[in-house]
């Protein structure tokens, strides 16, 4: 749009364009690496997008699921509006309200469709008024009591007692653990039993025994993300509990239930949310600073930038990267640079893309870098890391810095930035 009413004197034009304002962090130490994204304004583009990351041989993946572009400024895995937190280097860490998994036991075989063998409690459980002894553990997201069932399709009404914290089909043989642990100690039954008073402080309640079955960054079958989360069976002599923790649940078209149900169907709960997604818990958000970096050049449509050589060595998924592309239209690569506008996280390629659509800073906005080191930006990061991953010992060494700012939509009109210049 070339003027409006605002434009009083015609000597003056005006246009609108639709801009973007977006940041991509890479936080790394010899051992750790984890990405921050952060939103300013997103006007919504009428053409297509994505956020999120990819790998190269699409294992681990994550796709930020929002209804629109612009809701990536409300969204957050942080508790932070426009703050996303990842972990990346491929090894595990859980989130802060997960109880202890490590020194517990794998599950083996990691067979699709597997599940353990009988597993013996410490003491019953009493399930809605049946004690059992034993449990079986499924690869595929749940709990069974009389004998181990194979099932991928997810079903609760099956005629079994079944506890199912994300029923779908898994394949643990591609990455992620299954493990779980058997405990009584007295710093797990402490950290159950407060759990169990916030939420039920009217009933009187002391575990004696807790079960914690944690799958851990287990991918999807045939690719598209991993999930991680929980299940812990809390319980004494007289009363039992079931508490379930989610992590980073990428979201995945195919069938999942997330519930519990019982062998004669009387008793049952489906867990209720529309998507994958927000089964995982919201939990930082300025951005940082990025005046005085690098400015990408040339200011081409669908241009990237030259391999930029990082100071530090930046671990993604156990791939140790010395150098990274930074390219107009919203991604990261790694091994060269790209030049796609059409946005596809699994393109068999390492990419970060905190928002992958067709950009043109030849018609204004800025896009720059700049690899911090300086105390008081480590300090700001190693902050943020240890506030979303309490449990990874973690001492920032370099913070890679990439700001997309106000970056026009290629051939989007809009309303959120405008631009007005003299002809006179």
């Amino acid at each position: 749009m070339l003027s409006d009413e605002g434009c009083k004197d015609f000597n003056v034009m005006c246009w609108y364009l639709k801009v973007a304002t977006f940041q991509v962090v890479l936080v790394s130490s010899v051992q750790r690496s984890f990405i921050l994204l952060n939103y300013g304004n997103i006007s919504e583009p009428k053409q297509t997008w994505v956020a999120g990351y990819g790998t190269v041989d699409s294992v681990n993946s994550f796709t930020i699921e929002v209804s629109n572009a612009s809701a990536l400024s409300y969204s957050s895995n942080t508790n932070v509006n426009g703050r996303s937190s990842f972990q990346v280097d491929g090894t595990p860490n859980l989130p802060s309200n997960f109880l202890p998994s490590g020194d517990g036991e794998v599950l083996n075989p990691t067979s699709d469709d597997g599940s353990s063998g009988a597993i013996f409690l410490q003491q019953p459980f009493k399930y809605f008024g049946r004690p059992y002894n034993q449990i079986f553990l499924n690869s595929n997201g749940f709990l069974t009591f009389t004998g181990p069932l194979s099932a991928y399709n997810s079903s609760l009404v099956s005629g079994r007692d079944i506890i199912a914290p994300l029923w779908t089909q898994l394949d643990s043989r591609h990455g992620g653990t299954i493990s779980y642990i058997n405990t009584a100690s007295s710093k797990v039954l402490a950290q159950v039993n407060t759990v169990v008073k916030q939420n039920f402080p009217n009933i009187p309640f002391a575990a004696t025994s807790a079960f914690v079955a944690t799958w851990d960054s287990v991918p999807y079958y045939n690719g598209g993300g991993v999930v991680s989360f929980q299940v812990v069976l809390v319980y004494n002599v007289h009363r039992t509990f079931v508490l379930i923790y989610y992590g980073n649940v990428a979201q995945k078209g195919q069938p999942w239930q997330a519930g519990y149900s019982t062998v004669d169907s009387v008793s049952s709960f489906t867990t209720p949310t529309n998507s994958l997604s927000e089964l995982s818990s919201s939990m930082p958000g300025n951005f940082l600073p990025f005046g005085n970096g690098e400015i990408v050049t040339p200011r081409l449509d669908n241009a990237s930038s030259d391999a930029i050589v990082l100071q530090q060595p930046f671990k993604y998924f156990g791939r140790t990267l010395n150098q990274t592309y930074v390219n107009n239209n919203g991604l990261l690569t790694f091994t060269k640079p790209p030049t796609d506008c059409i946005p596809l996280l699994n393109s068999g390629r390492d990419v970060i893309a905190p928002l992958w659509t067709h950009f043109d800073n030849r018609q204004g906005g800025t896009i720059s870098y700049r690899e911090d080191t300086s105390s008081a930006v480590l300090a700001q990061v190693t902050a943020a890391v240890k506030q979303y991953f309490p449990n990874a010992a973690f001492t920032a060494l370099s913070a890679f810095v990439v700001t997309w700012d106000s970056v026009p939509y290629y051939n989007g009109a809009g309303v959120r930035s405008k631009h007005c210049f003299s002809v006179k």
